[in-house]
């Protein structure tokens, strides 16, 4: 009999059960490496050790010039500047005393002679000037690719490459480790000494709230009174635009784990710098060490809990896991990346039988929600709030949507002397029609606001012919009209017309409200431009408005997706609440007067006042003779391009300038 003190021994069953939980725990291990998502983990494990490690940047004679916005702000000038100020910022920067300067800006295309020449003489003088080279890639039929180097206007200049590369995710990790690299070549023209990034080397960040020294653009051109003397003399000098303008030489890296976004391209190359000359790199230690490390542990784990006990597993494995965890941030301080990722896995995978079981449990329970919703929502808004978890989330995603509002003009009035229950039947059958045909051209129902209709296409689901699902839904909603009207024939709701607006914008749409009472629906600018539109029928006498941008995305589709209903340009309006004038358009039965209307719209954005007139005689001369339910539209076209082109031959335009067509300013409706 064993004493009180010794440990029962473990049966051949527990033996086995043991090594086969060590074997799955180790094979599965193995197969990580193939799934797609262990390479973005392992990233990211990086970019946490890259951001969490990141200390201020060391003092290695290092000045960044950006060619920022105060700069651009206080020189009243756009990118590309005229190379003359280069020319006179190299000579600034020389006579100030810098060791060498770095152009991170590409001269493949010249400008004028003497901004060329002024350049070209500044780079000959006392201080090295090394320029930015780069190479594009290129296809032909008897290569498959190759790279060719962009030609400088100044070839006789020392040439860097500014050449990157930017892991899958678009992240900038790798340092860049040509020899001829735009900051290896300044170190050399500096004469300063450097230590070359070893394979695989990756760049080691410095912490964002404690930048390099830096000087704007601006204080460069004048260094000798507007920088101080250190912070010029004896510094390699990096110049480049330090411009977030379309993305362009913007660089994520890893430091996005604190929020600190993209670097310019000149900030990355200064960072290169500073590592080479302080030694500064961090290199991946070797692949086999971290995968020995995460055997061990499991081997650890398993060797303490024999007989399996998930508490004392869950206990040790934890202990294992932080000890992983800083030990590679130690290692990383000391300038090697150890991947402590194969340990965590290994150590979970060890408790897979858990995680296993809760995984089906949380299965059963999303499924359990998607049976629940799906008796009160349709299925795509049920997806949506089954992917947010139990619980739906109250938030919204920006997404350009096609918005349709719709209002029966005169219902309110007609009301007035009927029955509430008269009232409510004759809604309930307008909205059935409604509801019916907003859910058949596949749009979202948002809501119903006393007679109004609100829907939307492209959420939740993608769809990119949401604009002409939009307008062909406004079209049948019209139809419909036709058969309510009919249906309340005798009734004062017989008269009532349909009103609606289109328009396509972002607008942020999702799970809006609280936590007792939410809905699935958009919110923004979009949204109130198409009840402006809505409303403005009012001004036109017409049934369906659509904005420019709805009209915009209709003609951007496929010629064999474009809608075939023509489509009338009626006027430029300022709708009530903005500033700014819309283009609006209204479906039209005869293709040649809306030809006729886009001919017109161009000629007056262009102000071109005779053929402008011109186009509106032809307007009422087709209408009269062919459409003559549009011969009024005609008339009012011409008395406004009148009066509009009366008004320029009058008052003359200025010196040089063209008069402007003015959008029209609609009042509140």
């Amino acid at each position: 009999m064993a004493s009180a003190g010794t440990r029962a021994p473990v049966t051949q069953d527990a033996w086995l059960a043991w090594a086969l939980r060590i074997l799955l725990a180790l094979g599965l291990l193995a197969l990580l490496p193939a799934l797609p998502v262990w390479t973005p983990l392992q990233r990211l494990e990086h970019d946490l050790l890259a951001s969490w490690t990141a200390a201020p940047p060391p003092d290695a004679g290092v000045l960044v010039v950006g060619l920022d916005e105060p700069s651009l702000a206080a020189l009243n000038l756009t990118p590309p500047l005229p190379r003359r100020l280069h020319a006179q910022l190299v000579q600034a920067l020389s006579a100030a005393g810098a060791l060498a300067l770095g152009i991170d800006m590409l001269f493949a295309a010249p400008q004028s002679p003497a901004d060329d020449a002024a350049l070209a003489a500044a780079l000959q003088g006392r201080m090295p000037v090394v320029l930015a080279a780069a190479d594009v890639a290129v296809n032909t039929s008897q290569v498959a690719q190759y790279r060719q180097t962009v030609p400088s206007v100044f070839p006789m200049a020392r040439q860097g490459s500014v050449a990157v590369q930017p892991d899958d995710d678009g992240v900038l990790r790798l340092a860049p480790a040509r020899s001829d690299a735009l900051w290896q070549e300044l170190a050399r023209s500096g004469g300063r000494s450097f230590q070359p990034p070893p394979p695989g080397a990756l760049l080691r960040y410095y912490a964002p709230e404690v930048p390099l020294p830096y000087a704007h653009y601006t204080q460069a051109l004048e260094a000798g009174q507007a920088l101080p003397a250190a912070a010029v003399q004896g510094r390699l000098v990096l110049l480049g635009q330090n411009t977030p303008v379309d993305g362009v030489d913007q660089f994520a890296t890893p430091l996005r784990a604190l929020g600190a976004g993209t670097q310019s391209g000149v900030l990355v190359h200064a960072t290169a710098l500073v590592n080479g000359l302080a030694g500064d790199w961090v290199v991946p230690a070797h692949p086999a060490g971290p995968w020995l490390q995460a055997a061990l542990a499991v081997g650890c784990v398993a060797a303490w809990t024999r007989r399996w006990r998930g508490g004392r597993a869950v206990l040790l494995s934890a202990a294992l896991a932080l000890l992983a965890l800083l030990g590679g941030l130690w290692a990383y301080l000391a300038g090697v990346w150890w991947t402590a990722l194969p340990t965590l896995a290994g150590l979970a995978l060890h408790l897979n039988v858990g995680a296993a079981d809760s995984y089906w449990r949380e299965h059963r329970r999303r499924e359990q929600l998607r049976a629940d919703f799906a008796r009160y929502v349709p299925a795509a808004v049920v997806d949506a709030l089954v992917a947010d978890g139990a619980q739906p989330q109250l938030h919204g995603e920006r997404r350009v949507l096609t918005l349709l509002f719709s209002d029966l003009a005169g219902f309110t009035a007609a009301s007035e002397h009927l029955p509430p229950e008269a009232v409510a039947q004759a809604l309930n059958a307008y909205f059935s029609r409604m509801t019916h045909t907003v859910h058949q051209h596949g749009g979202t129902l948002d809501k119903f606001i006393g007679d109004a209709v609100m829907a939307f296409w492209n959420a939740p689901l993608p769809d990119p012919r949401h604009a002409d699902r939009a307008l062909a839904c406004a079209l049948a909603m019209q139809a419909d009209m036709v058969d309510l009207r009919a249906l309340w024939r005798g009734t004062p709701f017989a008269q009532v017309q349909l009103r609606i607006g289109l328009h396509t914008g972002e607008a942020a749409v999702g799970h809006l409200g609280s936590h007792e009472r939410f809905t699935y629906t958009a919110v923004g600018d979009a949204v109130n431009t198409a009840a402006r539109l809505e409303g403005a029928n009012k001004a036109f006498g017409t049934g369906i408005l659509l904005s420019g941008a709805t009209h915009d995305a209709l003609q951007a589709m496929p010629a064999g997706d474009a809608p075939e209903v023509p489509l009338m340009w009626l006027d430029t309006v300022v709708l009530a609440g903005r500033s700014t004038g819309v283009d609006v358009y209204t479906p039209c039965d005869d293709a040649a007067l809306a030809s006729i209307s886009h001919t017109l719209r161009d000629h007056l954005h262009a102000a071109r006042w005779a053929q402008a007139l011109q186009c509106c005689a032809d307007a009422c001369a087709h209408a009269a003779a062919h459409a003559p339910q549009w011969h009024g539209q005609a008339l009012r076209w011409q008395a406004r391009v009148q009066a509009l082109a009366d008004t320029a031959l009058a008052d003359g335009p200025a010196a040089g300038a063209t008069p402007i067509f003015t959008a029209r300013a609609l009042d509140k409706t």
